[in-house]
């Protein structure tokens, strides 16, 4: 704690962003105190309390969470409440997985199949308990599945389609390997799987197996665990498909990939193909077939949102909201117990300044999502039934997911506000060094990776997909944030997500819990104290250009001349008028004299604008321009030109708005 509070007090006493020069002060004062409140014992306190049971969406385990947070929140002083909502619920019914060998040798832990005697493999579809784990030895509550997988039983060959991109498939075109009517076997992690489960099905398979290379998140990345952070060949990674997939797909270990992989026959692959099991991967289909049955019960089922309010005193209609969703695969301690803790953590602050007399200028709302890995239903739900008092007054969500994991500290935002979280991360002490801050830690590794000792300011990402940021970046507009501590987790949505990966691996004695609870509870608290939203315009400019740059090139790659100069213009104008704005906003913030009481508001909306016009997402990615971007997919000029005077049309009414 005492590092902390040093780091903090020797902070150079200038303006913060949004802030007169008296209310700094104050501001400051505040999160000195604040800075002491969340504790590391507090937050090992809590993982241990969300390893307890299960809790996947709408089971008991899920609601007797729900109800913990909501309890803690009120014994922090917040009000708090659980917000019922609707959704459809998968959980397998029956899943097998067969195989049979036409008269080839198969290897299957120590049992050899001459040549020419068939062989039929039931597969065991448990993940293996680890005995150096113990909470690995309780009985899982499912077999390991994909929510939103289509239904079958099917019998068909085998074809190893690598990472199941578009490039995958057109190296086995080339090599004369079709997939149609077979069962696609697929490497995660290049993409969101229900992206890889789409274009398997969009490419006539009639089902797909999802494995985790040990080439890609295990064993030849390091030590695996329970020995190091990465993937064993036992464990599974669960997860949704999303929408849309009429075929049975499902994930299965390395370990069973690696006997399926073994019956295939083909001539090796191109550099590069492949993973690191024990196999050939060759380019081929089957001889070996099949028998895949995917049978789901999909149930509508009641989900619980935790929803806590610090009401504001000033400004209470106007809000800043934080979020972590609450429900796991299975223990999910680092995916997502983290963030819950996160937000659990902020709240012991905050409840803390707040019965000593202190009131937010805006409203606080702290929220634990249910339904995130099976869609982001809760926060959808939430945006749905609250969008007319979003649209009007948040000026910033702030997501905590997997986001105390490993050592390296990261953020992706919009724009208009990821300058507030590298002003956050000067304030916070680095636990891991004395005198330095999470800024130093953030910008030395920046120089480490890129070797540019000249770095002055580290990297924010674009928010990409696949968490609840999503909801409310596509649903109202709203800025967004997603910062935390990285690192490898192989466990990643497998039952050895649990307290002692957590306490072993992803955080050793907690410390970085309490830091991640830190920064995000100070970024809260500015953006909710400011006497303007601290907002700046001119970073949008360097994603339009580099998108605008992007473009260019793809349409001279692709020979489709498209004409992009009216975006670049429209880009120009924006830029110009943002320097302007920023320095607008900046005086009259820092002065205080004669702001105008609905200038947040304006600002929002305009913001709000930009953000739909610059921020799409793909799956797990994150796109610039998204009607541009999906026009350019269709390689249509036609289609092209008219995304781009639709998009300099929105740029411009955007643009026409930064009259501050």
């Amino acid at each position: 704690m005492c590092t902390t509070t040093a780091v903090a007090a020797a902070t150079p006493d200038v303006t913060l962003r949004g802030f007169t020069a008296s209310a700094s002060n104050r501001e400051r004062a505040l999160e000195r105190t604040f800075l002491d409140l969340p504790s590391a014992a507090g937050a090992s306190d809590e993982a241990q309390r969300i390893n307890k049971e299960p809790h996947y969406a709408g089971t008991p385990g899920d609601y007797s969470l729900a109800v913990y947070m909501r309890d803690q929140l009120r014994s922090f002083g917040f009000e708090a409440e659980l917000e019922a909502l609707s959704a459809r619920v998968d959980t397998p019914h029956r899943l097998v997985l067969q195989v049979q060998n036409t008269g080839l040798r198969i290897q299957n832990n120590n049992e050899t199949r001459k040549r020419g005697r068939p062989a039929t493999i039931d597969f065991d579809l448990r993940e293996i308990p680890e005995p150096a784990d113990p909470d690995t030895l309780r009985d899982s509550p499912t077999l390991p599945f994909n929510a939103g997988s289509g239904d079958g039983d099917i019998v068909a060959p085998l074809v190893f389609v690598n990472r199941g991109v578009d490039d995958d498939y057109q190296t086995l075109d080339r090599a004369g390997v079709s997939v149609r009517g077979a069962i696609a076997i697929v490497r995660y992690g290049a993409q969101f799987r229900g992206n890889l489960a789409m274009r398997a099905q969009q490419h006539g398979a009639s089902g797909v197996i999802f494995y985790s290379d040990p080439k890609d998140d295990g064993g030849a990345r390091g030590a695996v665990y329970p020995s190091g952070p990465w993937r064993p060949l036992n464990a599974v990674q669960r997860g949704s498909v999303g929408e849309g997939i009429r075929i049975p797909t499902l994930p299965i270990s390395a370990a069973n990939a690696r006997v399926l992989l073994g019956t295939l026959v083909g001539k090796p692959g191109p550099d590069g193909w492949g993973g690191k099991l024990p196999v050939a991967y060759g380019l081929g289909r089957g001889p070996s077939y099949a028998h895949l049955v995917v049978s789901m019960n999909r149930t509508r089922t009641t989900l619980w949102n935790t929803i806590g309010r610090l009401r504001g005193g000033t400004n209470p209609a106007e809000s800043v909201v934080l979020g972590a969703h609450r429900d796991a695969w299975v223990y999910g301690v680092t995916d997502n117990g983290s963030g819950v803790i996160t937000m659990l953590e902020i709240a012991r602050g905050l409840g803390y300044l707040a019965q000593s007399g202190w009131r937010p200028r805006r409203t606080i709302v702290i929220a634990g999502w249910d339904g995130e890995e099976i869609g982001l239903v809760g926060s959808k739900a939430y945006v749905a039934a609250h969008h007319a008092e979003l649209a009007r007054g948040c000026i910033a969500y702030i997501n905590a997911d997997e986001n105390v994991a490993g050592p390296a500290f990261g953020a992706s935002a919009t724009a208009a506000i990821g300058a507030g979280i590298i002003d956050a991360t000067r304030t916070i002490g680095d636990p891991n060094a004395n005198a330095r801050t999470i800024f130093d830690r953030w910008i030395e590794a920046e120089r480490r990776v890129h070797r540019d000792a000249r770095i002055a300011l580290p990297e924010i990402a674009s928010p990409g997909g696949g968490s609840d940021h999503e909801s409310f970046l596509s649903g109202v507009g709203t800025p967004v944030a997603n910062l935390g501590f990285n690192g490898p987790v192989g466990v990643y949505h497998s039952a050895y997500d649990d307290f002692q990966f957590a306490s072993t691996f992803a955080d050793p004695g907690f410390a970085l819990h309490r830091t991640a609870a830190q920064i995000d509870g100070v970024f809260a608290m500015r953006l909710a104290d400011a006497d303007v939203a601290p907002y700046t315009l001119v970073p949008y400019v360097g994603a339009m250009r580099s998108a605008l740059a992007e473009f260019r090139a793809r349409s001279e790659r692709d020979g489709l001349g498209v004409d992009l100069t009216p975006l670049r213009a429209g880009i120009d104008r924006f830029a110009s008028l943002a320097i302007n704005a920023d320095a607008a906003l900046s005086r009259v913030s820092s002065s205080g004299a004669g702001v105008p009481p609905d200038l947040t508001a304006r600002e929002l909306t305009a913001i709000q604008a930009l953000n739909a016009i610059v921020y799409g997402v793909d799956g797990y990615d994150a796109t610039a321009f998204p009607t541009l971007s999906a026009a350019f997919a269709t390689r249509q000029k036609l289609q092209i030109t008219a995304a781009v005077i639709q998009t300099v049309g929105a740029l411009s009414r955007a643009t026409n708005t930064l009259s501050f």
